[in-house]
């Protein structure tokens, strides 16, 4: 049996409404709207997707897979980015996100928004305001995809609890729970609600104790997101890093393992994204570790993520699928110019778990897990329009859900 989840909420999301001020182009942002992948067909509806980095292949793998299904669907994708590098951030990206928007509905003359832009930003209020305005006096319709900004009609995006949970399970399943010593490599929680989300899973998956945030009051305002990592002993050690810095990760380990050595070193090293899980890579391979029995486990699913995989570097990785994001997202574009009525709530996308113990019951075949991963490995022209039939449908499965429902698939 492989594992492949899908999930849906029907709450729709709260919204902020602001006044909204036109904020100039500059030069920087021109550059970053050049950064464009068109249909060239001015008789087709336009879409405009904006992701957060030109840089990453995550986004990347995004981009292409709804070029793509865009022209399959006749709709004119137009593509921005808001950092070329992806290291623009706060009030900065604020305002080429605010410009980028404006440029999208009163140039372009865009349908709908498909927004996988940062959140939890200084400025993200402004964004939601300028979102808002999109809708209300433009008519579009507005979606996130892997990004929880406010404003929008609907989000798209992977279920991060739930996967942190799965990949806490199978951490579970395969080491004696009394003797295991668990180092957290994580991004900062209180930038991104995913990455808490994703603790918290594996905090449950696993059956630690660790004390956190009730997550049911994370979306209020005056609430904080805080995890007492050395709540639960198990937990020996924990990290932040950069979440984009392979390097920041390396050196976190390195720490970790500088004050846990020896028989007191970590038997699972956690890592809240693959950046973090191949920092971690590195630092055991420095040390003269890449042989021991530390087992690093991440999330994020990238083709070269996967083959690490396979080849003993990682023990277990979820594989998100942003590329079937967007797709869905596009899908609820369609369904809007045709029916007029938009997508709400929250659609949670199937995710995999490549890991290294085939015989675990709830893993992604080894042959699946490479279909589905995204990035540099993969040559770009799988199409997954066959992937999740009917927003949430299980991939792989014997029961594709064709008849557009919710199929949802747990652990233990």
């Amino acid at each position: 049996m492989h594992l492949l989840m899908a999930f849906k909420r029907s709450s729709a999301l709260a919204a902020f409404i602001f006044s909204i001020c036109l904020i100039g182009i500059s030069a920087d942002q021109e550059d970053s709207m050049n950064q464009t992948i068109s249909n060239n067909n001015n008789n087709e509806p336009v879409v405009c997707l904006i992701v957060r980095s030109g840089s990453n292949p995550y986004f990347d793998a995004m981009r292409s897979s709804a070029q793509r299904h865009a022209t399959k669907l006749g709709l004119n994708l137009v593509t921005y980015v808001t950092s070329e590098s992806g290291t623009v951030g706060g009030f900065a990206a604020a305002e080429r996100n605010i410009a980028l928007i404006q440029k999208c509905v009163t140039e372009d003359g865009a349908v709908a928004l498909l927004l996988s832009i940062a959140a939890d930003d200084p400025g993200s209020d402004t964004e939601a305001a300028a979102i808002e305005n999109a809708r209300a006096e433009h008519g579009v319709l507005a979606l996130a995809i892997d990004s929880r900004i406010n404003g929008v009609d609907a989000l798209i995006q992977t279920n991060n609890t739930a996967a942190g949970e799965a990949i806490g399970q199978y951490a579970l399943a395969t080491n004696n729970k009394e003797d295991a010593r668990i180092a957290v490599l994580y991004c900062p929680i209180e930038d991104d609600l995913n990455i808490y989300e994703r603790i918290v899973g594996f905090v449950s998956g696993f059956g630690l104790s660790t004390q956190y945030t009730d997550p049911t009051t994370i979306d209020d305002p005056n609430s904080t997101r805080t995890i007492d990592f050395y709540s639960d002993p198990q937990i020996i050690a924990a990290r932040e890093y950069k979440c984009s810095v392979a390097d920041s990760g390396r050196d976190a380990t390195l720490d970790i393992l500088a004050s846990n050595s020896g028989d007191d070193a970590p038997t699972i090293i956690y890592a809240t994204n693959e950046v973090g899980g191949f920092g971690a890579l590195e630092a055991l391979r420095e040390k003269g570790l890449s042989d021991s029995n530390i087992r690093i486990m991440t999330i994020d699913g990238s083709c070269n993520g996967v083959a690490e995989v396979y080849d003993g570097g990682f023990d277990a990785n979820i594989i998100q699928q942003p590329g079937l994001m967007a797709q869905l997202g596009l899908d609820a574009v369609k369904a809007f110019l045709e029916t007029g009525k938009a997508a709400t709530g929250f659609t949670e996308t199937p995710f995999g778990l490549a890991v290294k113990d085939q015989v675990y019951p709830y893993a992604t075949l080894q042959t699946e897990a490479e279909d589905i991963c995204w990035g540099a490995v993969d040559d770009g022209t799988s199409d997954l329009s066959g992937v999740g039939v009917g927003a949430g449908a299980m991939v792989g499965s014997e029961d594709t859900n064709s008849g557009g429902g919710t199929v949802v698939c747990s652990i233990g």
